[in-house]
């Protein structure tokens, strides 16, 4: 239904080419961020607003700290399509067109609180699925009665559909030989397609990987070499050569 991230940061970072597969919303807890993507630039340095952004966006970021802790703290919440195309059928919701792909709104009392109680819902085990969708749909009802809802949900092209299966288990030795048979196509037909959208599929696993790598190097404290596993990489180095040449920096300097 969602994901919860809380990176924390104590080294400014810039992000080329930043891909937010899921509808996400951010909150920027301390510190200040720079999103510069194909429709507009943002520029945010307090937790007075919530930023949206629609599936599918690129994005080049900057995160800065700042603040007497003089980190870089956000909260990055990702709604999943399912959850999504709920909201809209039960809200019986036109379609939106023309949707910027990043966009804010203030963050007011009752959209604070229900975001802080969402975060507590993600994180205990006690919370059933049941009550953790209510409170989901309720703060997407929150934000599109201000205005700011997502778009309805748009059925993704060959990459988007192997992005979204590799993102589910990133550590797996995949191949385009076992991902086309799980999206019910041979090896050639899975190719061509992605070529016909411009993307090879080695390329987009280690997109997929690199992604991954950066978001659990931004919000856990595990070691290089466990991420390196956890990403689909037995050897830290060869993960750290695959991460310098996507984002321009070795992991180490995410810390």
């Amino acid at each position: 239904m969602c994901s919860l991230a809380q990176p924390c940061l104590r080294r400014a970072q810039h992000t080329p080419n930043f891909f937010f597969q899921d509808a996400t919303l951010l909150l920027i807890a301390s510190g200040k961020l720079e999103m510069n993507s194909s429709t507009r630039e943002i520029s945010i340095t307090d937790s007075a607003s919530l930023l949206l952004v629609e599936p599918g966006t690129w994005a080049n970021l900057h995160k800065t700290p700042a603040g007497p802790e003089k980190r870089f703290r956000s909260v990055f919440l990702t709604f999943s399509p399912e959850l999504l195309e709920r909201f809209h059928r039960e809200r019986q919701s036109a379609d939106q067109q023309s949707l910027e792909s990043v966009r804010h709104t203030p963050l007011d009392g009752e959209l604070k609180s229900s975001l802080q109680q969402l975060c507590a819902s993600v994180s205990s085990a006690a919370i059933s699925d049941e009550r953790l969708r209510y409170r989901l749909l309720d703060l997407l009802s929150a934000l599109a009665e201000r205005g700011v809802g997502y778009g309805r949900h748009q059925a993704p092209g060959t990459a988007g559909r192997v992005r979204l299966l590799l993102s589910e288990a990133p550590a797996h030795p995949w191949t385009a030989r076992e991902t086309g048979r799980a999206l019910a196509m041979s090896e050639a037909t899975l190719r061509r397609r992605l070529a016909q959208e411009q993307v090879r599929f080695d390329e987009l696993l280690i997109d997929v990987r690199m992604h991954h790598g950066l978001m659990l190097l931004q919000s856990t404290d595990w070691t290089i070499s466990r991420i390196a596993e956890a990403s689909g990489y037995l050897s830290r180095a060869r993960f750290a050569e695959r991460f310098q040449k996507r984002f321009g920096y070795l992991p180490s300097a995410v810390r």
